[in-house]
C-alpha cells in the first residue's frame, strides 16, 4: 500500500487543512491524548510537504496550515464525552500511520476517513443493552453482592445502557444522561425491594450504574497531565468529577423522592459469593465490556486481561497496604501494563487501562459514596476528602506509570519526535 515519493506530492492546501482538522477531531473523539493527536496530525501533514500547527482541548480542535502564500486556519467544537469504539479507533490509528509513511494521497485519505467515520458498532443495539446488564451483574458480585443483587443489577444496567448507549445521537447532553440514568436506576433498585426477598439495594444499584462512572475521562485526563498537556488534562478531570457529582445528585434525588412516599429499605448485609466464582464472573464481565466498547475479536482477551489484572492487583494491594495506598499501586501496575501493550502496532493503551480503571475507580470510590448518599450503614467515613484523595491516587498511579514506560513521542509541543 505504501508508495515512495522522491518529493512530496502537490496538494490542495485548503482541502488538506479541512482534512487535517477532521483527522484531529476523529482522533480526539477516539479517546487519544491531545499530545498524541497533535503529533500524528503533524506527521501526516509533513508527508505531504506541509507544516501544520495543531492544538486540541477537551471540546475544541484547531489547525493552521502554514504556507508562504496563505495560512489556512480551521477550528471546530467537539462533544465532551463520546462513546468508546475500539474498532473505529484502531482504524484511525492505522490511517494516521499510513499517512505518516507517505502511503496515501489526499483524495484517498479523505475517502478512507469518511469510510471509517461512517462505520457503526458491529453489534446490534439489543445485544449492547443486554451486555450492559451482564456487566452490571458482574460488578454487583465484585463489590460483595450475591444472586439477588446480581439480578437487580442486571435490570438497572440494562436501563443505564438504554439511556447511555441509546441516545448517542445527542452527544451534547452527557451530563443530563448521567443524572437521568442514576435517578431512574435508583428508583428501579428500590422498587425491587417490594417484590424480592431482602437484598442489598445499594450494591445492586452500584453494579448496574457502574458504566456511568467516568473512568475513561479520568484516565485520559491523567495521561494528559503526565504528558504535560495541562490545558487539556485539567478540564477532563474536572468534567469527570462533575459527571460523578451528577450521578450522586441523581441517586440522592431519587432517594429523597422515594422517602416522601415510602421509607428507604433497611440496610441488608449481602453475603459475598466464593472468591473463585467472583473471579469467574469478573472475567465474564470483561467479555461483556468488550461488546460495550465495540471491541474487535482480537481485543477481547486483552480487555478481559485488563479487568482481571486490576481486580487481582486491587485485592493484593489492599491486603498489603490497606485502603490508604492500594489505589495508587493498583493504578500504577495497570498503567505500566497498558502502556507496554500500547507499544504494539494498531494497539492502544486504553484497551487495557480503561477496563481496568472501571474496576478500580468504582471499587474504591463509588461504593462508599453511594452508600453515604442513600444513608446506608458502614460508610460514616465516606467524606468528600476521602473520595478526592483516592481519585488523586489513581491519577498519580497513571502519572508514575508514564515515567516507567514513557511515550514514544516528544512531550514538547512542536518538537521533532
Amino acid at each position: 500500500m505504501k508508495r515512495e515519493h522522491d518529493t512530496p506530492p502537490e496538494v490542495d492546501e485548503q482541502a488538506a487543512s479541512a482534512f487535517l482538522l477532521d483527522l484531529a477531531k476523529a482522533l480526539h473523539l477516539a479517546y487519544q491524548p491531545s499530545l498524541l493527536v497533535e503529533e500524528r496530525v503533524r506527521r501526516a501533514a509533513k508527508a505531504w510537504g506541509l507544516k501544520v500547527e495543531v492544538f486540541t482541548l477537551q471540546s475544541l480542535a484547531m489547525t493552521e496550515v502554514l504556507s508562504p502564500r496563505r495560512s489556512h486556519v480551521s477550528f471546530s467544537r467537539l462533544p465532551f464525552n463520546p462513546h468508546w469504539n475500539l474498532g473505529r479507533a484502531a482504524a484511525l490509528l492505522r490511517l494516521a500511520d499510513t499517512l505518516a509513511s507517505g502511503g496515501l494521497r489526499l483524495p484517498e485519505a479523505r475517502a478512507e476517513l469518511d469510510r471509517i467515520e461512517a462505520t457503526h458498532s458491529p453489534y446490534p443495539e439489543w445485544l449492547v443493552f443486554g451486555v450492559y446488564g451482564v456487566y452490571g451483574a458482574a460488578v454487583a458480585a465484585r463489590v460483595g453482592g450475591a444472586w439477588l443483587e446480581m439480578a437487580v443489577a442486571f435490570f438497572v444496567g440494562m436501563l443505564a445502557g438504554v439511556i447511555h448507549f441509546g441516545t448517542l445521537r445527542s452527544q451534547w447532553v452527557d451530563l443530563q444522561k448521567s443524572f437521568l440514568a442514576a435517578f431512574l436506576g435508583t428508583l428501579v433498585a428500590l422498587g425491587f425491594t417490594f417484590v424480592l426477598p431482602p437484598f442489598n439495594a445499594v450494591r445492586a444499584l452500584f453494579g448496574g450504574a457502574t458504566l456511568l462512572v467516568p473512568a475513561m475521562v479520568v484516565t485520559l485526563g491523567s495521561l494528559e497531565l503526565a504528558m504535560e498537556s495541562v490545558e487539556a488534562g485539567l478540564p477532563r478531570l474536572m468534567y469527570g468529577l462533575l459527571r460523578f457529582m451528577m450521578l450522586g445528585v441523581g441517586i440522592a434525588a431519587a432517594g429523597t423522592l422515594w422517602g416522601f412516599v415510602w421509607p428507604l429499605p433497611p440496610h441488608v448485609d449481602a453475603h459475598a459469593l466464593p472468591p473463585l466464582l467472583v473471579l469467574f464472573l469478573v472475567a465474564v464481565g470483561g467479555v461483556a465490556l468488550s461488546v460495550c466498547m465495540a471491541g474487535r475479536p482480537r481485543d477481547v482477551g486483552w480487555i478481559v486481561a485488563g479487568v482481571v489484572l486490576a481486580y487481582e492487583t486491587q485485592a493484593v494491594a489492599k491486603a498489603l497496604l490497606g485502603d490508604r495506598g492500594s489505589p495508587l499501586l493498583a493504578a500504577f501496575v495497570l498503567g505500566v501494563v497498558g502502556l507496554l501493550y500500547g507499544r504494539g502496532r494498531d494497539r492502544m493503551p486504553m484497551t487495557v487501562i480503561m477496563p481496568g480503571m472501571l474496576q478500580l475507580a468504582p471499587g474504591f470510590i463509588g461504593t462508599e459514596a453511594v452508600v453515604a448518599l442513600l444513608g446506608g450503614g458502614g460508610a460514616n467515613d465516606a467524606r468528600l476528602f476521602n473520595v478526592l484523595l483516592v481519585a488523586l491516587q489513581l491519577v498519580l498511579g497513571l502519572v508514575f506509570a508514564t515515567v516507567v514506560v514513557p511515550p514514544r513521542f516528544s512531550r514538547e509541543r512542536g518538537a521533532r519526535a
